[in-house]
């Protein structure tokens, strides 16, 4: 990959290597895809854990270059993660083993309780081994002085791509957009021309507290990126609609529920199996005001919807929840990938 290529980013999307995720993206139309170098958390792949298969599959997946990070969540860990993110000799063992593929770019490792210097070997190697180099911050604050330093160490400022990663932002975007600003402006303060991604999600794990049948989700990582100067300050990233915390699943009898993506919210239906269950979800959500047939002629999730609400059938597969959040993901960067370059809120900034 070469510096250019890092400038054609305008819409930077993280998903994990989870089987939902991984349909939803492999299911984007190829032009879609052709815009896109995303982030891969390399973790476990279902009942798969041997992190060179897995890798594999993220290559197949994508089709194309892709920056591979490390999946560090309790319980999604690939076979191996204390290896892969050993800093011995400058984190070899996860630069080797991510260098190998056709088309995948380590993102340097930013790890706690790890000392500073073979973090910056690993970026400054990075950069050497692949042109270009991602580190990604999902403590944008604390990692502050390691970001600084990184962006001290680098041959060029223009092989480098900061990610601010902060997380789960509904409910406290105020906070996270003055951190991101204060995290902005001292990075810049080292090199006016440093690239920055911000990347955040407000996909609650629970969508029952907003609507027990229905309800519309604001997309406020889009009001993140927007509040802090929009394109002119920082690539717009997210979590592909998938809320980012790890967190312990509860034992409780799902109620079936079908999701469709607008460029600025996500609409949902919930019924339970007595009520019709995903097959009115989707007739529902098709009699809506903002369903869109083009979109649903173009994107896999949507078409999926309407051949539901036709049918009255459930596909093979979507009895369960997964291969619907596979559909969600799909939509959501399919929409996220055509919004239009955007300024920033300039009537919020007034």
């Amino acid at each position: 990959m070469t510096p250019d290529q890092l400038d054609t980013i305008r819409y930077l999307p993280t998903i994990r290597s989870r089987q939902a995720e991984l349909r939803g993206y492999r299911e984007l139309r190829a032009d879609t895809k052709r815009l896109l170098r995303p982030i891969i958390s390399l973790g476990k792949l279902g009942k798969v854990g041997d992190a060179a298969r897995i890798l594999q599959t993220i290559e197949d997946t994508v089709g194309g270059e892709c920056f591979i990070d490390l999946n560090i969540a309790p319980g999604q860990t690939c076979d191996g993660f204390d290896g892969l993110c050993d800093p011995a000799d400058n984190y070899s063992a996860w630069r080797e083993l991510v260098g190998s593929g056709r088309s995948t770019i380590p993102v340097a490792l930013l790890r706690d309780n790890a000392t500073e210097r073979p973090f910056i070997r690993q970026v400054i190697q990075i950069e050497r081994d692949h042109h270009v180099v991602v580190i990604r911050s999902r403590r944008p604050a604390r990692d502050l002085p390691s970001l600084q330093a990184a962006l001290s160490a680098i041959d060029d400022v223009n092989n480098l791509l900061v990610v601010l990663d902060f997380g789960y932002v509904r409910g406290s975007l105020e906070p996270k957009e003055q951190e991101a600003l204060r995290v902005i402006s001292a990075l810049r303060t080292i090199d006016a021309e440093t690239r920055i991604a911000v990347l955040s999600s407000s996909f609650p794990k629970a969508v029952s507290a907003y609507g027990e049948t229905n309800g519309f989700l604001e997309i406020v990582e889009r009001d993140l990126h927007a509040h802090i100067g929009g394109d002119d300050v920082a690539i717009y990233g997210d979590h592909a609609a998938i809320y980012p915390e790890p967190f312990e699943p509860s034992i409780s009898r799902y109620v079936p529920r079908v999701d469709y993506c607008l460029e600025d919210a996500w609409l949902y239906e919930r019924r339970r199996n007595d009520d019709g269950g995903y097959a009115e979800c989707a007739r529902r959500l098709v009699e809506l005001p903002d369903w869109e047939n083009a979109f649903a002629d173009a994107a896999w999730g949507a078409q999926i919807i309407r051949e539901t609400a036709q049918s009255g059938n459930v596909p093979a597969g979507f009895g369960s929840p997964a291969n619907w959040i596979a559909a969600r993901v799909n939509m959501h960067i399919e929409r996220q990938a055509n919004v239009p370059a955007e300024g920033g809120d300039l009537e919020d900034d007034e």
